[in-house]
């Protein structure tokens, strides 16, 4: 058994025909349909949308950082390694949209990845946006541990980056927890982040966070 069976939103694109009739009939199809165009991923949506020379006009404040270790996944390798999980995963993800892997973009089939970490080790904020979100699809909790796409992160990242330190407290106090704030265009007032990425082995990925405020430069006007 394929793991791509037990997920067949996750690996919609996965297998190709199994002889020359089906595929000449799915040929035949598609060209008598018109190609349908494939929504946009929300990991690519919120990945962001911003080089470091185009903050040159901002000032940034209340910068923070965190790091965390996962263990990640690939649909195609994931059967066996993850039967046990596999039933759950396969009626959470049931017909919900694929958020991406890193920077959101989704390679299809069984390309496509999954993160897998105890929950315990989830940011405070993220796990409780988690209780406060029970209608969320994209983080999928299974007693101590969860299991997410890369490119879930990016439409909540501020959450996963510690709070930062501040001379003074009430200028960054709650300022990632408020995901108004989170943007992933710069403009004056906005939290920007970033997610870098490292393979540390087989089936092993460190991930960083950096998240701050950007804000206009003295005499400065945002046309953005």
């Amino acid at each position: 058994m394929r793991f791509t069976t037990l997920f067949p939103l996750l690996a919609a694109t996965a297998l190709a025909s199994s002889d020359s009739s089906s595929s000449s009939s799915s040929a035949a199809s598609s060209e008598a349909s018109p190609k349908v165009e494939e929504p946009t991923p929300a990991g690519e949506i919120w990945a962001a949308k911003w080089k470091d020379e185009d903050l040159s006009s901002y000032t940034k404040h209340c910068a923070g950082s965190t790091t965390f270790k996962a263990q990640i996944y690939t649909l195609g390798e994931m059967y066996p390694t993850l039967k046990d999980f596999a039933p759950q995963l396969k009626v959470f993800y049931n017909k919900q949209l694929y958020p991406g892997s890193w920077e959101g973009k989704d390679v299809h089939g069984e390309g496509r990845e999954l993160l897998k970490m105890p929950l315990v080790e989830l940011p405070f904020a993220v796990r409780e946006w988690l209780t406060k979100s029970p209608k969320q699809r994209h983080f999928s909790v299974q007693d101590d541990t969860v299991f997410f796409a890369p490119g879930a992160i990016y439409p909540i990242l501020p959450l996963f980056v510690d709070e930062p330190e501040s001379d003074k407290l009430s200028d960054c106090d709650g300022l990632y927890e408020d995901l108004e704030n989170y943007s992933a265009e710069p403009k004056d007032g906005v939290v920007l982040g970033k997610v870098a990425h490292k393979s540390l082995g087989k089936n092993e990925v460190e991930v960083t966070l950096d998240a701050f405020q950007v804000k206009g430069a003295a005499g400065a006007k945002d046309e953005l």
